[in-house]
């Protein structure tokens, strides 16, 4: 046994990436589950809506595929050379093929969520500058990737270009905890203009907005700490391959919610909070995927939205001015 193998501690390395890769094949399981729950509960979403669900979930394969490519290259083809994990050329190198599946799913994730705060603001400043970001991270992805057919080692790859990499994480990370403020702020600003009994559930939207972005730019902002401080080890590619998967179901959770939350007040369509009175009711819709007939954002098949029927009671005078407010990002119907 040479001196090199000897000495080569596979942990940081080749441990890492196991771990990332189980870890990965786990959150991937719950995806494809999320995917068929999907499909089955909301077979009146739009065409559009549908194929984005399904280039994600493929894309994910992807990514899993080949990083459980990069393992099987590293343990077995190369067994016994370790001094291969940093000398190998990274056109070689079966981990420079995740890095462009990665680039392309992941800002088309997050542009999602900025589309959903176009509908829940008025303004248009913060979804225009997430896809500006989004649009920047692909960029930043796609050149990573060319420059690994380029150079010569992965060193020299950590070396010259390491600030590709924290860049792009970097911005990762931003965007993401930017899309998780501003939905919180939005739905907080919602909650003041609806009636008491249906802040429950605004504080379930706003529980689980909160907790998906955190464990999402968590994880981002992790991989750009550990990438920039051990660049020589596979510990960063581990969290990668890891928030990969929890920005997919990230998504898969928001758009399943919307049966969860039906379910949570025992209706098929339309979750109802409702106090006794007059008999008055006031639509609100919070989620709203593409529609196949929307136009000036107006959503136009029911399943395409969920609906919170409110009854208040009021006096006629009241009730009129009631009617007569808009609250921004939300549509009302008064009837």
């Amino acid at each position: 046994m040479s001196a090199a193998l000897e000495a080569f501690n596979p942990n940081p390395t080749l441990g890492a990436l196991l771990i990332g890769v189980l870890g990965g094949c786990v959150l991937y399981g719950v995806s494809t589950m999320q995917v068929y729950m999907y499909y089955q509960r909301f077979p009146d979403d739009h065409r559009i809506m549908k194929f984005f669900v399904m280039f994600i979930w493929i894309a994910e394969g992807t990514h899993v595929g080949a990083i459980a490519n990069t393992l099987y290259t590293l343990c077995i083809i190369d067994y016994g050379h370790p001094e291969r994990l940093l000398e190998r050329p990274p056109r070689e190198e079966p981990l420079v093929a995740p890095t462009q599946v990665r680039a392309a799913h992941l800002p088309a994730v997050q542009l999602f969520f900025s589309y959903r705060i176009l509908i829940l603001s008025r303004s248009r400043i913060i979804p225009y500058l997430m896809t500006v970001i989004s649009l920047i991270r692909f960029a930043l992805g796609t050149s990573l990737f060319a420059v690994g057919l380029n150079v010569t080692s992965v060193t020299e790859f950590g070396t010259k270009w390491q600030w590709l990499g924290i860049a792009m994480w970097g911005l990762s990370a931003v965007e993401d905890m930017t899309i998780t403020s501003t939905l919180v702020y939005l739905l907080m600003i919602q909650r003041k203009n609806v009636h008491r009994s249906t802040t429950a559930f605004l504080d379930k939207i706003i529980m689980w907005s909160i907790e998906t972005g955190l464990l999402t730019s968590s994880f981002s902002l992790t991989t750009v700490i550990l990438y920039h401080t051990m660049p020589n080890n596979y510990i960063w590619v581990a969290f990668s391959t890891l928030e990969a998967r929890m920005f997919a179901n990230s998504l898969y959770a928001s758009l399943n919610s919307r049966a969860t939350l039906r379910d949570m007040q025992g209706t098929s369509r339309n979750l109802n909070f409702s106090a006794s009175g007059l008999n008055t009711t006031r639509s609100i819709s919070f989620f709203k995927p593409f529609s196949a007939a929307s136009k000036a954002r107006k959503v136009a098949n029911p399943e395409d939205t969920i609906t919170v029927d409110v009854q208040v009671t009021s006096d006629r005078d009241s009730l009129q001015n009631l009617n007569s407010q808009k609250v921004p990002g939300i549509e009302m119907d008064a009837t």
